[in-house]
């Protein structure tokens, strides 16, 4: 990835409302079959202010953004630790390759502590998921 498209995804970060734990790069782009006008698939966490945590209501557990950065379709899902937290015990693999991904566009140091957790959930159950996705794939190029 040139630095100017890292930089250009770095500016839509900077319109979050919270602090971002990590956010990488997914989609055609983590798989290794982007085009040129593919959109790119930001997924990461961020962190709820203390006072939404242990207030009576319920802060926003997951963001979705979808913007155009001169041109290119962005589209943005983070999950506050604790819904991503949840999610990784769910079995769910979409969590598991955005904390792995390494087309990392931000990262702080406690993302290496949500690798050494998620590293603790792997179980079969995984398989499931990445099952379907080549069984998906396959099916899209029949």
């Amino acid at each position: 990835m040139l630095d100017e498209q890292r930089e250009r995804l770095r500016a839509v970060l900077t319109r979050q409302r919270y602090p971002l734990l990590f956010v990488t790069l997914s989609g055609s782009h983590l798989y290794g079959f982007a085009s040129p006008d593919s959109d790119y698939d930001l997924r990461g966490a961020h962190i709820l202010p203390l006072r939404t945590v242990i207030g009576l209501h319920e802060g926003e557990e997951i963001i979705e953004r979808h913007e155009n950065e001169d041109g290119q379709e962005v589209d943005l899902v983070t999950h506050d630790v604790r819904q991503f937290l949840t999610v990784l015990l769910d079995k769910n693999g979409n969590v598991l390759e955005s904390i792995y991904s390494p087309l990392v566009i931000h990262t702080t140091p406690e993302p290496e502590e949500l690798k050494a957790l998620a590293k603790r959930c792997l179980t079969r159950y995984y398989a499931y998921h990445y099952n379907d996705l080549l069984i998906r794939l396959r099916l899209q190029t029949v």
